[in-house]
């Protein structure tokens, strides 16, 4: 794909016309959700084999057109939503071998009517999404993502399954199924009926999670959950995963607050040479008003890295300190923005600077700007779109978008933090990082 060097044109109609589009087919699609009428059989199975779950809690759409496990009715906070006890979880009885837990769901899959869980599996709507490790290595989505990360990193975890699992071997098309749902659903003790059915959320994450004594899980309600609010667990708790790692797993970008990493050969290098060179971000001798403490402000990843919060805020290169709370509590955006700028105020203008450098460096590669990808991005949709009203679907459209989609939000995150950089106030130091 190239630039675009056509005289400038009044595009805002355009994208207005191709989003409003796509989004009432959209709508529409959803309205006949086979899901949502599924869920009532779903509940009478798990708990007529021992599980419980709040009667208030069903399946909907939030106001973003999700679906997802919603409250029908307020539910106060510490209010046990889920108890799915250990018979009910689906594991293998070597549940340390991740090979085991693929191949004990394939054969459940197998087995159809004659497992107990063929309920569970019934339901399971793996199918009508897609992941990269799914994308077609000869088409376009692999070249859409602009050499941004995961490129190089799409197909991770599918090689992992046939070189570790399969000896080399294709995997038949019900071992990939199983594959797709243990990467994209199975906790570490297995796959959890009903537990799985919650979408991620790291800002607006209002559930616990609590190991029972039978080896199952309970899911217990972390704060007061309003009527229609959607029930969130998260799938990258205390920044251990990157926006990017979310993105390349599950396939999807997510929500506020999102983390992205990247990095560059020359800070590649510094790593290698000094494996705590990324501890120097920060001023020691101004963390907290205290003494010198490097570990106060330890950085979340040796990369490049932004949490953004918002479309206009976010923090550089941001402590473990600060992205713990993601995943495991709330925080309200003034808590946010003063955190935030505390952590500004001890982070070295040299690393500032070298950010803004790699971000500039990384922007010249990119063959197409932020705002030909929202044009671009409308009219992939509005094809991909086109097709299915004529009932095909087309997966190599699909996950165009989807790379689109993704380098997109990919850009904007960039774009946030060489904007902070120029215009925050950061630590001047002579020392160059």
């Amino acid at each position: 794909m190239v630039r675009h060097h056509n005289a400038p044109v009044d595009t805002s109609m355009l994208l207005f016309h191709l989003l409003s589009t796509f989004a009432a087919f959209a709508a529409a699609s959803g309205s006949d959700d086979p899901l949502i009428s599924k869920y009532p059989g779903l509940v009478s199975w798990f708990t007529s084999n021992g599980g419980k779950i709040d009667p208030r809690i069903t399946i909907g759409y939030d106001d973003k057109g999700i679906r997802g496990m919603i409250a029908s009715d307020g539910i106060p906070g510490g209010t046990v939503l889920i108890d799915c006890p250990g018979s009910l979880v689906v594991k293998p009885e070597d549940t340390g071998n991740q090979c085991a837990h693929v191949e004990n769901i394939h054969d459940h899959l197998k087995a159809g009517e004659q497992s107990k869980w063929h309920t569970y599996f019934d339901f399971d709507d793996s199918l009508g999404s897609r992941v990269p490790s799914e994308w077609r290595t000869d088409r376009r989505a692999m070249t859409e993502l602009q050499g941004l990360p995961p490129s190089g990193q799409t197909h991770r975890h599918i090689e992992w399954f046939r070189s570790h699992c399969k000896a080399g071997q294709e995997p038949s098309d019900l071992e990939i199924r199983a594959f797709k749902i243990f990467l994209t659903r199975a906790a570490d003790m297995g796959l959890i009926p009903m537990y799985d059915l919650m979408n991620h959320h790291n800002g607006k994450i209002n559930t616990r999670l609590q190991k029972s004594d039978d080896g199952g899980l309970l899911v217990i309600a972390l704060t007061d959950i309003a009527p229609n609010e959607p029930i969130y667990n998260t799938y990258a708790r205390s920044g251990w995963e990157s926006s990017v790692d979310v993105f390349n797993t599950y396939g999807f970008v997510e929500d506020y607050p999102q983390l992205w990493q990247w990095g560059d050969a020359e800070l590649d290098e510094k790593n290698e040479n000094d494996p705590l060179h990324h501890f120097f971000r920060y001023i020691g001798n101004k963390l907290n008003g205290e003494s010198s403490d490097l570990m106060t402000y330890q950085p979340n990843s040796p990369k490049y890295e932004v949490l953004v919060l918002s479309p206009d805020i976010a923090a550089l290169f941001p402590t473990k300190d600060l992205v713990s709370i993601l995943g495991n509590g709330q925080r309200s955006m003034e808590e946010w923005i003063d955190l935030i700028d505390k952590h500004h105020r001890v982070l070295r203008a040299s690393a500032v600077s070298a950010m803004q450098d790699s971000i500039k460096n990384l922007f010249e590669t990119l063959p197409t700007t932020i705002e030909e990808d929202k044009m671009i991005l409308a009219s992939e949709k509005y094809a991909m779109e086109k097709v299915a009203r004529k009932g095909r679907n087309d997966t190599n459209k699909a996950d165009v978008v989807q790379a689109v989609e993704y380098r997109l939000a990919f850009k904007e995150a960039l774009k946030l933090a060489m904007d902070i950089a120029q215009k925050g106030t950061f630590e001047e130091d002579s020392d160059e990082l």
